[in-house]
Parts: C-alpha cells; sequence; structure tokens
C-alpha cells in the first residue's frame, strides 16, 4: 500500500500531457452480448475512489487473467477474447479505468491523473484476486494502453518507478501503444522477465501518434529473453483482436490460451504446441 500511494503522489510530476490523446480516438467495440455479463464489484482506492470491477467467472477456473482495457475503452468491448478465455478455464477481472468514457468520473480527469489511476487500479485489483481467487495463477493482460499497465506489473518500469508483482505469470499484450514519450524509454521492459506474448499488425498505427508499427515491437525486443514471443499479422492494425477474420481470430485465441495454459499452469502439452507453431501465411511468428 505504501508503494501505491507513493505512485499516486507522483502525479503531480508527471510531464507527458500527451501521454496517449490519440487513443482517446480508437473506435469502441460493439458492447457485449447479454449473455455475456459480468458480476460487478466495488473495491476502495487508496486515493479515495471507488474501482469498479467486471469479473466473468469461468466455470471450472483455472486461473485468473486481469484485464487492463484500451485508453477511453471499458472491458466488455473486448468481449469476443474475453469470452473464449472464460469459457476455457480463466476467469477475467477488468477494472474500469478512469479515462474510459464510461466512467462517471471521466470527466473530472487528465492524462496524468488518468495514467496514475491505471496504476492503482491494476494493483489494487491484483490484490483483490489474490484474495478472492487464492491459490490461481494469476495472467497480466490488457490492449493498447492497457498492455502497457499489464507490462508494468510485470515489471516495467515507467515514471511512476518499479510497480512490478511477483505473482504474475505471464503477460498478453495486445497491440500495444508503443513508445509512448514519457512513459517509455530503451530501459522501460529491460527487467521484465515474465513469459510475455506479443500481438501486432504491420499496419497497427495510430494516427498522430505512432507511424512505424515497428513501435509495437519494442517490448519483446528490449525486455530479458525466455519465454517471449510475439505474432504480427499483415494488414493487422491497432483493433485487430475486434475485428480480426475467423481465421486470425482463431490464431490469436488459440495462441493466448496456450501461452497461459502452458505458463501459469505448467501444461506440457499446450507448451508443445506452442513450440511446434509455425505461421500460416500472412503471419510472422518470433520468440526470443
Amino acid at each position: 500500500m505504501i508503494k501505491l500511494l507513493r505512485a499516486a503522489g507522483l502525479g503531480l510530476a508527471l510531464l507527458t500531457a500527451g501521454v496517449a490523446p490519440a487513443f482517446a480516438q480508437q473506435p469502441a467495440a460493439a458492447a457485449a452480448p447479454s449473455a455475456f455479463t459480468p458480476t460487478q464489484v466495488s473495491l476502495p482506492s487508496p486515493d479515495g475512489r471507488t474501482i469498479d470491477l467486471s469479473v466473468w467467472q469461468a466455470e471450472h477456473e483455472r486461473g485468473v487473467i486481469v484485464f487492463s482495457h484500451g485508453w477511453n475503452s471499458r472491458p466488455d468491448s473486448y468481449h469476443r477474447i474475453l469470452r473464449y478465455w472464460v469459457e476455457h478455464g480463466f476467469t477475467v477481472v477488468a477494472p474500469l479505468h478512469t479515462d474510459s468514457l464510461q466512467h462517471p468520473r471521466h470527466a473530472e480527469g487528465n492524462n496524468q491523473t488518468f495514467f496514475i489511476t491505471r496504476v492503482v487500479d491494476m494493483a489494487v485489483t491484483r490484490g483483490f484476486v489474490q484474495m478472492a481467487h487464492a491459490g490461481k495463477p494469476v495472467i497480466a493482460a490488457g490492449h493498447s494502453f492497457g498492455s502497457l499497465m499489464s507490462l508494468i506489473g510485470a515489471g516495467a518500469v515507467t515514471v511512476a518507478g518499479p510497480q512490478g508483482d511477483p505473482a504474475i505469470r505471464a503477460v498478453v499484450a495486445l497491440s500495444s501503444p508503443g513508445n509512448v514519450p514519457g512513459l517509455v524509454n530503451p530501459q522501460t521492459f529491460a527487467a521484465v522477465s515474465a513469459p510475455v506474448l506479443m500481438v501486432t499488425g504491420d499496419a497497427d498505427l495510430v494516427p498522430g501518434f505512432v507511424t512505424d508499427p515497428r513501435d509495437h515491437r519494442t517490448a519483446f525486443d528490449t525486455s530479458l529473453p525466455g519465454d517471449k514471443m510475439l505474432l504480427t499479422f499483415a494488414g493487422g492494425d491497432h483493433s485487430l483482436v475486434g475485428n480480426a477474420d475467423a481465421a486470425d481470430f482463431d490464431l490469436i485465441a488459440s495462441t493466448t490460451l496456450d501461452f497461459m495454459r502452458a505458463h501459469a499452469l505448467d501444461d506440457a502439452a499446450a507448451a508443445a504446441r506452442l513450440n511446434a507453431l509455425t505461421a500460416p501465411e500472412g503471419v510472422i511468428i518470433e520468440r526470443r
């Protein structure tokens, strides 16, 4: 808790007024079908807020995914991939961050406070998961800015200082936000030793912000080698996880599932499938 409060105190020192302005323009996916409805949980935050969680409970829970949505988005925008994970035994717990356009206090914040409340949200959520789902392995996952939050939990160091959580067994980073000025530098991911799977595309651009799709691979290239994997889809854009065609989505879904099974559940069969996975036409698979 002391570390959380120290991180919150850094909010005034953040000078990154443009932390993620372009991500506010990313269109949200369609709302989740009513049949895939989460339980809502509210947690107190050390900065006096309430953190609202969406919890999709797996029927036969094998692990728990702490999921961080993209900038200005919301958890149920990702129902396509979240449903798949839940149906295959992974409970998903996802906070509604204050930058979400659906958050009741969105208008009170700015880019600096949005970042620091995200850091606090993730730490509090992981604490809840470790109490409410004691003994179950924890995976950090996210899309866009949310994938940076997941990597921070795995040891990436930003202006908020070290916020790594040793409970995180693996990371799934979907279309990372790239080299965010003021937050990501050449050393940001140097201490990330946890297994990381990254998914991106060669058209993964954010107009006015990310002009080179190769920026999205920075965490893969600069984190500690070992159990790192990168899938790059030809023509894949920043909303790939939501708008992928059936074949590409099947590959994303099955690979993320095997990655989590292999590294969070020590599933030897899943690890063997990952090691044997070859790239279909239009996809590049890298490992380091």
